[in-house]
């Protein structure tokens, strides 16, 4: 499975990272970064362009430049561009510092994100939302 994670806060990348490469039950699992929403776009439009696009984006809501819930609107338009179904429609979990009910209602509503998860998170909570959306 190809997991993208946008987060602009090093120690966050590396947790999950960590967390993702150490968690088992997901066969061949391959991770890239990006540290701005402009780069996750971009690396999500390159995976969408090749016969491997990403299964899951771990997307931080405070980036520099174009915030996550923008990159994760610029996604979905991409993607409805293309005319994908909403099975074909990458997995979004939205992951930020912010508890903020405006911000989560438009990143289920608006950008289709199927989770919404505060920091600070633990390896557990994370696998605990892979396993309610399938992916173990």
């Amino acid at each position: 499975m190809k997991i993208l994670v946008v987060e602009d806060n090093n120690a966050c990348m590396i947790f999950l990272h960590e967390t993702l490469t150490n968690m088992g039950g997901i066969d061949s699992i391959a991770i890239e970064s990006a540290s701005t929403g402009e780069d996750g776009l971009q690396k999500y439009k390159t995976a969408m362009s090749s016969d491997n696009p990403f299964k899951l984006i771990f997307m931080d809501i405070m980036l520099p430049g174009i915030d996550g819930l923008q990159t994760l609107e610029k996604i979905r338009a991409h993607e409805n561009n293309l005319q994908l179904t909403e099975s074909q429609k990458v997995k979004v979990i939205i992951t930020t510092a912010l508890d903020d009910s405006t911000k989560a209602s438009r990143a289920f509503f608006q950008g289709g994100a199927i989770s919404y998860m505060t920091k600070p998170t633990t390896s557990a909570k994370i696998i605990d939302e892979l396993k309610k959306f399938g992916f173990m």
